[in-house]
């Protein structure tokens, strides 16, 4: 069975909430798998979950590339999010590690736009 994260499966019974549709959260020698009505998880070994599947009912669709100047943008709004955080004093480690991982992605788009 050709199953991928995200895909959404009906089973052939109905959980106690009354759903038949579920999301796969979890892939390997057991699938994981969330109710899409209550969200409650359940691991099932692959054997059982091939038995209990009706339809594969949609499949998660990869999501479209983003350009240079969409990712620059996305990275100047986290940036500007992390600084209005930026506490006067006693900055704790993770937010030096964010801001620093930050401004070497936004230079790197830098310069990758000023070579092309």
């Amino acid at each position: 069975m050709d199953i991928k994260i995200g895909d959404t499966v009906r089973l052939k019974k109905k959980h106690p909430c009354g759903s038949y549709d579920w999301q796969v959260v979890r892939l390997g020698a057991d699938i994981g798998i969330k109710c899409r009505q209550c969200q409650h998880r359940l691991l099932l070994p692959r054997s059982v979950f091939e038995r209990r599947v009706k339809a594969v009912i949609s499949r998660e669709e990869p999501a479209p590339r983003k350009t240079a100047a969409d990712r620059r943008v996305e990275l100047e709004a986290k940036l500007a999010d992390l600084l209005a955080r930026w506490p006067a004093h006693s900055v704790p480690l993770r937010m030096w590690q964010q801001r620093e991982e930050l401004e070497e992605e936004l230079e790197r788009l830098q310069g990758e736009t000023e070579k092309a």
